[in-house]
């Protein structure tokens, strides 16, 4: 859940700031991107009041963020994380801004408040909490995790006592660079996972799920997303795997291959509960934002569901 952060471990930025009116997201630090391609480009930081600055950006990708969704929640069930794409680089930027593409490209929605505990809360397509903005920062900064259940974050960027008029916008003529640069296939992305399918892996898909389509919806993704396409590979490689290791043992009735690759990792209990209120462990971890095939996820998840667990008895 946390960001990558291998080979930058300097304490990051903690100050994310929603601001409406700019049409991009920032993050300052490398260390905040899950997935990165250096592109060089730049944004005007203050539109405001000086339309021809422009601070250079570096590159561009993915961030996950991990979040405390409620004050009014502790524990693991607390935890939660807001995924943004195509966030440029910025390092000479104050902070990192959360832009409007939040609304129209990442499928959040936005609340706004002025009570004691949340100015706010930013909510998932299935209406979730994901975040909330926190009322000892100035601004709508939201409430980011810290260690150990987050990166190390470095000092506070934006002071409480600080008067701060921000905004942020990227020209058009600088996304189109960017889109021009996709289309001709110069866009990288990180990790083993993110190679196309092998023709062993096409025909694996084809046999089990009939399209590539109908895998990544069945597990919460989209297929015109890169991003959900390239974890989509990362899940069927570890099913491939685990089927390979279990050959022998495997039914050959396909709803039996296409059971809940999760549910050994819960107790009988923790299943019934689950079951009951989530449908299946697959979609339980999906909730939060947690991926059945990652260890760390899995424990986080067994932690979540005693958690909640205990609210109900």
């Amino acid at each position: 859940m946390n960001p990558d952060t291998s080979g930058y471990n300097a304490p990051l930025c903690p100050d994310w700031v929603f601001l409406n009116n700019a049409n991009v997201h920032v993050a300052k630090d490398r260390g905040w991107f899950k997935t990165y391609t250096p592109f060089t480009s730049t944004v005007n930081p203050s539109p405001l009041f000086n339309a021809q600055q422009r601070t250079p950006v570096l590159g561009i990708g993915t961030v996950e963020i991990p979040t405390k969704r409620s004050p009014n929640i502790t524990g693991v069930s607390s935890h939660g994380s807001i995924v943004l794409r195509e966030v440029l680089h910025v390092p000479d930027y104050i902070c990192n801004v959360i832009g409007r593409p939040l609304l129209f490209t990442d499928g959040y929605n936005v609340t706004t408040s002025f009570g004691k505990k949340s100015l706010g809360t930013i909510k998932d397509s299935q209406g979730r909490n994901a975040a909330f903005f926190d009322p000892a920062r100035p601004l709508f900064v939201i409430k980011v995790r810290c260690p150990p259940n987050g990166p190390t974050l470095g000092p506070h960027a934006l002071k409480k006592d600080g008067n701060y008029m921000l905004g942020c916008e990227w020209d058009a003529i600088e996304k189109l660079k960017w889109e021009e640069f996709k289309a001709s296939g110069g866009i990288s992305t990180s990790g083993p996972n993110s190679a196309s399918y092998t023709a062993e892996e096409t025909a694996f898909l084809k046999k089990h799920y009939g399209s590539e389509f109908h895998f990544l919806t069945q597990h919460g993704l989209k297929i015109h997303a890169e991003k959900d396409r390239e974890e989509g590979r990362a899940i069927l490689r570890t099913l491939m795997r685990e089927d390979d290791l279990s050959e022998n043992e495997e039914s050959d009735d396909e709803s039996e291959f296409q059971g809940h690759q999760a549910d050994y990792n819960f107790t009988d209990r923790q299943l019934d509960w689950i079951e009951k209120n989530y449908r299946n462990s697959e979609q339980f971890m999906i909730s939060y934002g947690l991926k059945f095939y990652s260890e760390e996820d899995l424990q986080e998840a067994q932690a979540i569901v005693d958690a909640l667990m205990n609210d109900d008895d």
